[in-house]
């Protein structure tokens, strides 16, 4: 029972609408007073009639009241709108139509003030406005009517007086509460929203604040990107310049203007470890003082001198300012303007073979987390040094190898004239006939000598004569004579090392003969005989002899036919 009265008195809520919430709010509990007040009112005329009948005045309370609870129901039904236009209607008829029994003086008219601030509550301004001015009108009809004699107003007994009165008094006491309590509920939700809103805006500066801290932050990162992507586009253009430039000379210079262009260091130096291992020689700059330094043969004693002998001893990067303890590395007169440096090592494998020293004009351009990105860039100009040192040192030995090539191949075509007999061939337009020995070097005025060259070296010469004095070779007639020159060059020397080749197998063959057929014997004369024997038959006239001889006596007191 009591939660049915609980809920019967609970104003309906529409969560979708906060507004809609408190004019339903408003016109509930005006609906329920102002029934209440009508069936008080009729309650009191009950008690202080002399009669028990029931009149046109009860029928017509009781048809108010019975509006009352309709528009009760239609607040519940979320017919807001329609009900507190009902509610003011009926009100405002009612405290003007009772006001025709007493006149203007009637204390219902007083009722017109709670109109008024009903009207305001449930539609607003505007309709309060219109109350208003209806009431006023009312007020000089009434007024106007009484003075015409419209109308005769009854008796006005004080007792009923303070009936009436009590009940306006106490209606209005219930709307002007209810003001209140919607005055008051809107000012705490006000209040609330207010202190929402402090606590947003508090939020706010605290995320704005977050935001400047995160936007430095991404700033700063956007910055450190950038340089990240500037020494990793130089460690990409180091790599290709490797790739490309494989003389040791042109390499160094172009990488210290690489590094130097791509990350914008002050000064690039390339500094190489002496064969002995006690010097770091620089071998490459890109600012004039290092150019100086170049000149003049600058080196640094590894181990002792600097950060590029400490790092060329340690094998591990180091970071020096020109504040502190590092300040001496700075009282250098070709880099005045150095006021930081960083110092790599150049390793290929365990093995360090110099250091990249980078120097900059700004205090402190390079941080801890530098060292790791800038290894890279130092271990690609290790392997960039190392391949084109290798490309030097296999180029150096192909020059040499050539030069041995040449050498012996000269030796052996001196060896291979040598037993020829024939030197060379002559025809003279009818038939080709042999030549014993080579022909003078005096040359006749329309000669024409082409050598015949195999692997540099001259083994031979085309000599052309022409019957007319006034002939001119061709440029076809002396690339035909040129060509033919290096295939007989090709063919000669094809045959001089086929017949080599026929010399080592037969050679290998005897060898091998000989070898098998002294395997095969066990007794000591068969084995020297068979000795004597076949080194005679291939050594076409020699005479061959075979002695024992006692290995205590000096080769040097054998008479001559012992030895």
């Amino acid at each position: 029972m009591l939660k049915r009265a609980i809920t019967f008195l609970k104003p309906p809520v529409f969560p979708e609408d906060d507004e809609k919430t408190r004019k339903a709010s408003y016109a509930h509990w005006i609906s329920l007073a102002f029934t209440g007040a009508v069936l008080l009112f009729e309650f009191i005329l009950r008690n202080t009639r002399a009669t028990e009948n029931l009149g046109v005045v009860d029928a017509a309370l009781f048809g108010i009241a019975l509006v009352g609870v309709l528009c009760w129901w239609l607040v519940h039904k979320g017919y807001v709108s329609l009900t507190s236009t009902l509610l003011v209607i009926i009100i405002w008829m009612a405290s003007n139509g009772i006001a025709t029994g007493y006149g203007i003086r009637d204390a219902s008219f007083i009722l017109n003030f709670a109109t008024i601030t009903m009207a305001a509550l449930l539609l607003g301004w505007v309709a309060s406005t219109i109350v208003g001015i209806l009431s006023i009108i009312s007020a000089f009809g009434i007024a106007y009517a009484e003075t015409a004699g419209l109308f005769t107003p009854r008796e006005y007994p004080v007792t009923s007086f303070v009936q009436d009165i009590s009940v306006v008094l106490l209606l209005a006491t219930v709307f002007v509460g209810i003001l209140i309590s919607g005055l008051e509920k809107a000012i705490k939700r006000s209040r609330a929203s207010v202190r929402e809103l402090e606590i947003a805006n508090i939020e706010l500066n605290r995320a704005q604040t977050d935001l400047h801290a995160r936007t430095a932050e991404l700033v700063a990162t956007n910055e450190e990107l950038q340089k990240r992507s500037e020494r990793l586009r130089a460690i990409a253009e180091v790599a290709r310049t490797a790739t490309s430039v494989q003389s040791f000379d042109r390499l160094l210079p172009l990488i210290t203007s690489i590094i130097s262009k791509q990350i914008g260091y002050y000064h690039v130096g390339i500094f190489l470890v002496d064969e002995q291992r006690q010097y770091a020689i620089l071998r490459s700059a890109n600012t004039d003082g290092g150019l100086r330094m170049l000149a003049r043969g600058h080196r640094l004693k590894v181990g002792e001198q600097g950060i590029v002998g400490f790092v060329t001893q340690t094998g591990t990067a180091r970071i020096a300012l020109d504040v502190g303890q590092d300040a001496v590395f700075f009282n250098n007169p070709d880099l005045p303007d150095t006021r930081s440096e960083l110092a790599l090592p150049l390793k290929v494998g365990n093995s360090i073979i110099g250091a990249l020293d980078l120097q900059s004009t700004e205090a402190n351009a390079f941080a801890t987390e530098d060292v790791a990105l800038l290894t890279i860039l130092a271990d690609q100009v290790a392997v960039a040094i190392q391949n084109a040192l290798s490309y030097e040192q296999a180029r150096r030995a192909l020059r040499e190898a050539e030069i041995a090539s040449r050498q012996a191949s000269g030796q052996a075509w001196r060896e291979y004239v040598e037993t020829l007999q024939t030197k060379g061939f002559r025809y003279d337009g009818i038939k080709a006939e042999a030549l014993k020995e080579p022909p003078g070097s005096t040359d006749e005025k329309n000669d024409l000598l082409i050598p015949v060259q195999v692997r540099g070296q001259t083994i031979g010469r085309l000599r052309l004569k022409t019957s007319d004095s006034a002939h001119q070779w061709t440029e076809d007639e002396l690339a035909i004579i040129e060509a033919t020159a290096e295939r007989v060059a090709l063919a000669l020397d094809g045959a001089r090392l086929l017949e080599d080749a026929q010399k080592r197998a037969a050679r290998e063959t005897f060898l091998s003969e000989i070898g098998t057929k002294l395997g095969a014997s066990f007794q000591l004369d068969s084995i020297l005989r068979d000795t004597v024997e076949e080194l005679g038959q291939n050594l076409k006239g020699s005479t061959v002899s075979f002695q024992l001889v006692n290995p205590s006596t000096p080769y040097m007191e054998l008479s001559d036919e012992e030895r």
